[in-house]
């Protein structure tokens, strides 16, 4: 009972402030930005926030959030930030003319725009790899609707070429008129001279090793990741080589997975290895800056694969549950195909392919390459910059 009451005065305050969105005037210099509905200060908007905020004094960049954490974030870079149901936050959503997203709408609004006031840049979180709610059999209902939400809000999505706006569209169906080709803020970093490897290494205890290896799987709606998914997995024999390769893995497990108490052994199994470390979001925010670091990528369906095409390193795909994946979600590429790198069944094979990294062997670069080319147009470092030009021409429109 307190549950219905509480969604029905939730929506009904969501109506009223969508209704007054409308009509309170703008204040065109004003973006508002958010991220990961609301919890963190991270992806795309958040490189995206930090360029204008370096950049572009006559603009106004202003961060919503839930966390405290993101709160002293933001604040430290000297940027203004204010809680999302705070009544300034409040205010201040009722008075932007455009915000700024990576996840839904209400990673920075508490309402549903109506007529797309104020104007909407959804920054999106990558290029997806997997089908989106709307291509799911048997979707959540709330996830569905949410889709739509953003189809109906979204003013531009950006995306790093025509090629990989096909696959988002699929994602996200606003129509291939919608995107501009501007790339991703979030890779920026790959392109950034000035960017210490070294000190970062320093930072996470991972000067020492010959080798770093990051390993960023996704989330699987039916159950925990499995990390090491073989039938002869021996996490003894795994060390030793490690150990001889002096190789190190940093696990980076998806949010869900870190809430997952099935997964409770594994963490434990591992936590002494010197040779395996656990980096999580809270540690390090910008998973681009491990992927600046390692010297290949452990994924399966993430579509980190694709930021990391542009660092031209071997990828090692662990897709254990492929079938099951491609039966309950599937992909929107073909995923055997797309994917360039060692699929290995077994520890032996598994351990081969890592041995191929420890020696600098990279078999598939070539065809890694090709399909680079194919999704992105740009790879210059410019993203934040043409997002900002875009933001500019539609805040003096």
């Amino acid at each position: 009972m307190i549950f219905w009451i509480r969604e029905v005065v939730m929506n009904t305050f969501a109506f009223f402030l969508k209704v007054l969105a409308l009509i309170i005037p703008k204040q065109k210099k004003l973006i508002l930005f958010g991220a990961h509905n609301g919890t963190r200060f991270s992806d795309n908007p958040a490189v995206l926030f930090k360029y204008i905020l370096n950049t572009h004094k006559e603009l106004q960049p202003v961060w919503l959030t839930n966390s405290d954490q993101v709160i002293d974030q933001v604040k430290k870079i000297g940027g203004k930030v204010y809680k999302r149901r705070s009544s300034k936050g409040i205010w201040l959503s009722l008075r932007t003319s455009l915000y700024i997203s990576s996840h839904n709408i209400k990673d920075v609004l508490m309402y549903i725009p109506l007529q797309k006031k104020p104007k909407h840049i959804y920054l999106h979180h990558g290029i997806p790899l997997r089908k989106g709610w709307l291509n799911i059999k048997d979707a959540p209902k709330k996830s569905i609707q949410s889709t739509y939400n953003k189809i109906n809000a979204s003013n531009y999505m950006i995306a790093p070429s025509a090629f990989a706006a096909e696959q988002q569209n699929k994602l996200l169906p606003i129509g291939v008129e919608h995107f501009v080709f501007t790339g991703l803020p979030r890779n920026d970093v790959f392109f950034d001279k000035n960017f210490d490897k070294d000190d970062l290494k320093t930072q996470f205890g991972l000067s020492g090793f010959d080798k770093v290896v990051l390993y960023g799987p996704t989330w699987r709606p039916w159950g925990a990741t499995q990390f090491f998914p073989f039938e002869d997995y021996d996490l003894a024999s795994l060390k030793r080589f490690l150990e001889e390769q002096n190789m190190c893995l940093v696990l980076r497990p998806h949010h869900v997975d870190l809430n997952n108490d099935t997964n409770a052994d594994f963490w434990k199994s591992v936590e002494t290895v010197k040779h395996i470390k656990l980096i999580t979001h809270d540690i390090c925010s910008d998973v681009n800056h491990l992927c600046m670091i390692s010297d290949a990528l452990i994924t399966d369906y993430s579509s980190m694969y694709y930021d990391y095409l542009i660092q031209d390193k071997p990828v090692i795909f662990l897709v254990y549950d492929f079938e099951k994946y491609n039966t309950e979600i599937g992909f929107y590429p073909d995923f055997l195909n797309i994917t360039h790198g060692h699929k290995p069944k077994d520890q032996a094979s598994f351990l081969t392919s890592l041995l191929e990294v420890s020696e600098g062997k990279d078999s598939y670069r070539d065809k890694r390459n090709q399909l680079k080319n194919k999704f992105y147009d740009h790879l210059d470092g410019g993203a934040s910059k043409r997002v900002t030009e875009l933001i500019l021409s539609m805040v003096h429109h």
